[in-house]
């Protein structure tokens, strides 16, 4: 019976390891956004690479590039961070997205509120 118990349990282990794995994989690849904003349009590219133990990122628009933070995908939501300067002033945007084929609904968190974006995959 512990036998079977110990096969069941590694069993689920492996499945969860499996979804784990095609959560990270949907998130993969080049993806474009358009932000329109107080200041204008920005345009956005967001770049996503790794595997589901160390996924990477990067965040490239009109005031340059930057390095995605603690980017990571939990039941099936990508979450990252992004240090940005602005006027002199330093702060961290958070976001979190869900995916749906070649389509990417984000929602970033800035010190004024939520605003909702979608980026489609280029890559």
């Amino acid at each position: 019976m512990k036998r079977v118990a110990l096969l069941v349990l590694a069993g689920l282990v492996g499945l969860s390891a499996a979804g784990v794995a095609r959560d990270a994989k949907a998130f993969l690849g080049k993806w474009e956004a358009t932000i329109e904003t107080p200041r204008g349009t920005n345009e956005v590219v967001m770049e996503l690479t790794g595997s589901e133990e160390e996924l990477k990122g990067t965040w490239t628009d009109t005031r340059g590039s930057s390095e995605l933070v603690d980017v990571k995908v939990t039941d099936g939501t990508l979450s990252f961070k992004r240090n940005v300067e602005f006027q002199g002033n330093s702060f961290t945007l958070d976001y979190t997205a869900t995916v749906d084929g070649d389509t990417m609904n984000l929602t970033m968190t800035t010190p004024r509120g939520e605003r909702q974006i979608t980026a489609k995959r280029v890559e």
